[in-house]
């Protein structure tokens, strides 16, 4: 729909989802668009966050530094540094941090014996409330991967990208049919598809006999994957404790806008990634001593 996901924010989000104006209108009144909206996450996702120290988030604001925060939100240790992890704490961190120097000053921060107070004036210069001198630059940044990896165990979603959007360069080297392509295939294509699994069903069939249905999300849409005895034999037991999928199967027409597979095999998304890489620096290697 074209509404843009804003970030976790110290100093914006809240208890709840809000709605948030991205600029004003050219007029007064001028109707409100789409495009002029955004979607701010919510405090209460992340994981371990208590009312209490939720609600001193809110009321405390606005903060001006990390250090700020710190001294005047009083999160535990381990939510400064969760807040940290999913970029809460980007804005207030200073002209020019990347979310590796967020980390080293949280870090920096909690690994002192005590948390001196916002009143306090000893050792101002070492705990100023001003971060300009004391937010690192230079450490190296957190990697898209291991953000959406952080986002997941956080939040349990993913913000800054799809978490199967890492795997792309092998996806589309392999053909890997997007979702949302599915249906331009004629019934019977075999293809590929790959995702995140997010749901697993095995309801009792007249028959008797076990059949497994599982959906994978790959950002664009959900694919719907049938396995019969013999796919479950193949796929063995990554069919129900692997997260990270691509499943081979043939196009079945379910409708004019429906389509599904039926499943002949499927693999551990994150292994392939692993053999693919060895193939190619394999690959590379042999090219460079030839």
């Amino acid at each position: 729909m074209g509404v843009p996901v804003l970030p976790l924010d110290v100093n914006a989000s809240t208890d709840v989802y809000r709605v948030e104006r991205l600029r004003p209108p050219a007029t007064p009144i001028a109707p409100t668009r789409v495009g002029d909206l955004g979607l701010r996450l919510s405090l209460a996702d992340v994981h371990g966050i208590s009312d209490a120290e939720l609600a001193r988030v809110v009321v405390n604001r606005p903060y001006d530094s990390i250090t700020d925060f710190w001294q005047r939100a009083t999160p535990s240790r381990s939510l400064f540094e969760r807040l940290a992890q999913v970029g809460a704490l980007d804005s207030v961190a200073g002209p020019g941090r990347t979310r590796g120097d967020v980390l080293a000053r949280v870090r920096a921060l909690t690994g002192r014996s005590s948390r001196p107070k916002a009143t306090d004036v000893e050792n101002q210069l070492d705990f100023s409330i001003d971060d300009s001198d004391t937010v690192p630059t230079g450490t190296p940044d957190v990697d898209a991967r291991q953000r959406v990896a952080d986002e997941l165990d956080i939040l349990s979603m993913e913000v800054s990208e799809h978490v199967i959007e890492s795997y792309r360069p092998m996806l589309d080297d392999l053909g890997v049919v997007r979702a949302a392509d599915l249906r331009d295939h004629w019934n019977g294509t075999t293809v590929l598809v790959a995702g995140i699994r997010i749901a697993t069903q095995t309801p009792p069939m007249r028959s008797g006999k076990r059949v497994v249905f599982i959906s994978l999300d790959d950002g664009s849409g959900c694919s719907d994957s049938t396995f019969f005895e013999e796919a479950q034999a193949r796929a063995g037991s990554l069919l129900f404790g692997t997260q990270l999928m691509v499943i081979q199967g043939r196009t079945r027409r379910t409708g004019e806008r429906g389509i599904s597979l039926e499943a002949e095999n499927a693999w551990d998304l994150k292994a392939m990634w692993r053999d693919w890489n060895a193939a190619r620096a394999s690959s590379s290697l042999a090219v460079g001593n030839s």
